[in-house]
């Protein structure tokens, strides 16, 4: 139980800092230092590597494309995600298999959750952070991250637990 307890704390330093900070030197060494805790003491070494970085991948992936549709823009004139974003990348990978097992058993509410927490997670960074806009029109940038989330989250979550699945 302590590893879904460190893993959500570690979640909730994570969050913020890479937003609110977003400094590079800050957020890269504490989001190695955080995968380096994580692989240590948390998870379960049996295809962890393998999982956080398919997960990872897809996921700075997708935010790329995002980037290059505009529907999130990067004030600072590049079509590609800051660097804080792609380490809440790796740092929400790490929650999937345990401080969000929950979500494996119930994908109805992953569906739920995505959809309301993502666009939301992504509008209070940008609000947050201030590098990082969602693209006008507003609502139709906030569908587009609903409905992405409402089958990511879902889709990771019956992944992890066809994969490898963690138990509580």
């Amino acid at each position: 139980m302590w590893r879904w307890i460190a893993n959500a704390l570690l979640f909730d330093v994570a969050w913020p800092l890479c937003v609110i900070v977003a400094r590079p030197w800050v957020v890269v060494p504490f989001t190695l230092a955080n995968l380096f805790i994580h692989l240590v003491f948390v998870a379960n070494l049996r295809r962890e590597p393998l999982w956080l970085g398919a997960v990872f991948l897809f996921g700075v992936g997708v935010d790329s494309v995002l980037f290059h549709l505009d529907i999130l823009q990067n004030r600072n004139d590049s079509s590609w995600p800051p660097i804080w974003l792609i380490c809440l990348w790796l740092n929400f990978a790490m929650t999937l298999r345990y401080s969000l097992v929950f979500l494996q058993r119930n994908l109805w509410f992953a569906v739920l959750l995505g959809g309301f927490f993502g666009p939301f997670s992504y509008y209070s960074g940008a609000f947050l952070n201030g590098t990082v806009e969602l693209g006008q029109p507003l609502w139709q940038s906030l569908m587009i991250l609903s409905l992405l989330w409402a089958l990511m989250l879902p889709a990771f979550s019956y992944l992890a637990r066809t994969i490898n699945p963690a138990q509580p």
